[in-house]
């Protein structure tokens, strides 16, 4: 008897997201698909560690001046990027654009570039295998009718290039996905899920310092990323008042942007029996010196449970830790039209401990602050 046609893994599975820096949305496969698919992943290379200008790369031999213009822009668009600011022309990659190269790197240690772009030119190839993943299946079985269903010859091709690369193997015309095609299946799905993640938490990547290179870049996926900008410059303030939750019993916080109504939120949690503890960057405890009406932050004998330090540097990073259980993470540095703030909130236990980590690290460079300042 005729075995009867496997459904195929559905189309709609597509990893779709949109990038807050300018409201584009992606289908994240064809974002991989461009990136390998053309001279932009040789671009992100030549930038990986260090700076470079349109006429530097068009001097190792990649591309024209020009292309290497629309690309840049491209990239700086989206947040892969950044201009120095000590030379407007020369272009350095944002810990997006190391996040993103990384992520490519990593699966290409699976698959070949051209196996990638393979996958990356259709969604056929990822719907088949993943389709072979749940059981062996001869080309007709594959073959079904139906608007949204892949041509006979298109089966065929994909088959055909799924044993010439070695992840399938063929018996009496059922094709059977073995160790390499699963390897190659879970490097490219991981591939996908943190393009997502590049994408949709681009703001908060391209504000993060590349010297966080032990960030847990794993745990994105469970955060939630709140940004200001120039139309909404209050949404970050909004959100960290919301957190401002009276069940936390310890609040430990490193930031380097200063807010009137934040600051005074939070203090007020002192009366509630909280143990607060703020570490304040160089630029903060400036800004809260020179004006007397914030000198009551400074006042570290006013309550048991209430130490402010103070740090002899600037920082573009802030940490709040609720307990063990939360935490936020705010970004900043000049991007855009003014000085603006991401911040990723999550609960994940490895971004709760990476946080905990360098609060601690500050902690101990930290000073109490000078009697002589309030």
């Amino acid at each position: 008897m005729e075995r009867e046609c496997i459904p195929l893994a559905a189309l709609e599975d597509e990893r779709t997201a949109t990038n807050p820096l300018n409201d584009e949305q992606f289908v994240v496969r064809e974002a991989i698909n461009e990136l390998i698919d053309s001279t932009c992943l040789d671009i992100l290379r030549v930038l990986d560690g260090d700076a470079s200008t349109p006429t530097g790369i068009e001097n190792q031999g990649i591309v024209s001046r020009q292309t290497a213009s629309e690309h840049l822009s491209a990239f700086a668009r989206h947040g892969l990027i950044n201009q120095k600011a000590s030379a407007p022309l020369e272009y350095t990659l944002t810990y997006g654009g190391v996040f993103v190269l990384e992520a490519v790197e990593a699966c290409l240690e699976e698959l070949s570039r051209e196996q990638l772009s393979f996958l990356t030119r259709s969604p056929r190839p990822l719907q088949l295998l993943r389709t072979l993943r749940t059981r062996p299946a001869t080309r007709s079985e594959l073959t079904t009718s139906g608007e949204d269903s892949p041509s006979s010859v298109t089966i065929w091709r994909a088959l055909q290039a799924f044993v010439d690369y070695g992840w399938c193997e063929t018996e009496s015309g059922s094709y059977s996905l073995i160790s390499a095609g699963k390897q190659a299946l879970a490097a490219y799905e991981e591939l996908l899920v943190l393009g997502e993640q590049a994408i949709e938490k681009a703001p908060f990547l391209q504000r993060l310092s590349t010297t966080w290179g032990d960030f847990p870049t794993h745990a994105l996926t469970d955060a939630e990323i709140v940004a200001s900008e120039p139309a909404s410059p209050g949404l970050v303030v909004e959100a960290a008042l919301k957190l401002c939750d009276p069940q936390t019993r310890q609040f430990r916080i490193l930031t380097s942007v200063f807010n009137p109504t934040v600051f005074a939120g939070y203090h007020k949690l002192l009366k509630l029996g909280v143990v607060l503890e703020p570490i304040v960057d160089a630029s903060v405890y400036e800004t809260i010196c020179a004006n007397d009406d914030f000198h009551y932050l400074l006042d570290n004998s006013k309550y048991e449970r209430y130490t402010l330090s103070r740090l002899e540097e600037s920082l573009t990073l802030g940490i709040g830790l609720y307990d063990e259980r939360k935490i936020a993470i705010g970004a900043y540095n000049e991007v855009g039209e003014g000085n603006h703030i991401a911040v990723l909130i999550s609960t994940h236990e490895d971004m709760v401990e990476w946080g905990t980590k360098v609060y601690q690290t500050y902690r101990e460079q930290a000073l109490p602050p000078d009697e002589s300042d309030y």
